[in-house]
């Protein structure tokens, strides 16, 4: 037997990759990137930010400052890698910089005393979390609604807000991203003004109603009846919805989650297993699609 014995053929396991050489290149890669040299800072040199609305004149001070302390310490800007093109915008800029280093003079006994009074002038204890909280209270009230929006700001006093609004409005452009907080502040009054319109156009209609709107309100369907633009909703469950919004408020941020607990609470609809299974998106496009018929029906009028 031992003569007639193949000994059989060695199994070979499948290897993915080597864990060697991952590793070899993973340091590869981040010796790569961590060869650039970060530009240093003089320490405890303030950090200011656009929002601060320090003055213009303390920035200057800061950037002579700092190239004084990287002209003191050797630090030399480093070279620009040659790009494919040939483009040597960045090899000029570098030698630009170098050259402000080189000729920089350190602050003086003046210039420090300046220094330090402008840094007491900007808004150092607001950062870029306060700010946007302010943003965010602008664009749901508004500026003609500054009491709401002093109350609204997370962290801060109505007086401290009161203060960096008042600076904000006057300076607002100079900030890096202007356009765009202005624009999403313009965007939010608009949404409120058709809130306030939607408002008004419900408590209009269901004020024309002479008896219980719950019971006797009439929906302007059109053909199809409860079924159009939809699936089946009974004009009770419209009627309800809609008295609903009217009564919370369509400016509350909880409005549809606040419909759907009504509904899930009221006697109406103890045995509507339709009306109690939807979720607030759905409450939230049926009440908008309702919306839209008494608007389509006030400019046919």
């Amino acid at each position: 037997i031992g003569q007639l014995w193949i000994q059989p053929a060695k199994r070979e396991r499948k290897v993915n990759y080597a864990v060697d050489d991952y590793y070899r290149e993973a340091l590869r890669q981040s010796a790569k990137t961590g060869t650039t040299q970060r530009a240093p800072r003089p320490p405890k040199q303030m950090n200011i930010h656009d929002f601060q609305f320090y003055p213009a004149r303390l920035q200057e001070l800061l950037e002579k400052e700092l190239l004084a302390y990287r002209r003191a310490i050797g630090y030399k800007v480093p070279k620009a890698e040659a790009s494919e093109d040939g483009n040597s915008s960045a090899g000029e800029a570098q030698s630009d910089e170098q050259a402000k280093i080189d000729s920089a003079e350190p602050l003086t006994e003046e210039e420090i005393k300046e220094k330090e009074e402008l840094s007491t002038q900007g808004f150092g204890n607001w950062n870029r979390r306060d700010f946007y909280g302010l943003m965010r209270a602008l664009e749901n009230h508004g500026y003609g609604n500054m009491d709401l929006v002093k109350s609204d700001v997370e962290g801060k006093t109505p007086e401290e807000v009161e203060a960096y609004a008042k600076v904000f409005l006057k300076r607002y452009k100079e900030l890096a991203d202007a356009d765009r907080l202005e624009s999403q502040i313009t965007k939010g009054e608009q949404k409120r003004t058709r809130r306030n319109e939607i408002q008004q156009l419900l408590d209009a209609k269901l004020g024309e109603c002479k008896q219980d709107p719950q019971r006797h309100f009439c929906i302007p369907y059109g053909t199809g009846g409860s079924t159009a633009r939809g699936r089946v909703y009974t004009e009770d469950e419209d009627r309800f919805l809609l008295v609903q919004l009217a009564r919370i408020g369509i400016a509350c941020d909880d409005v549809y989650d606040r419909i759907r607990q009504e509904v899930r609470l009221s006697p109406l609809f103890r045995f509507d297993w339709f009306i109690k299974s939807r979720n607030t998106q759905e409450i939230q496009r049926r009440c908008q699609t309702l919306v839209g018929l008494l608007q389509k029906e006030a400019q046919i009028k």
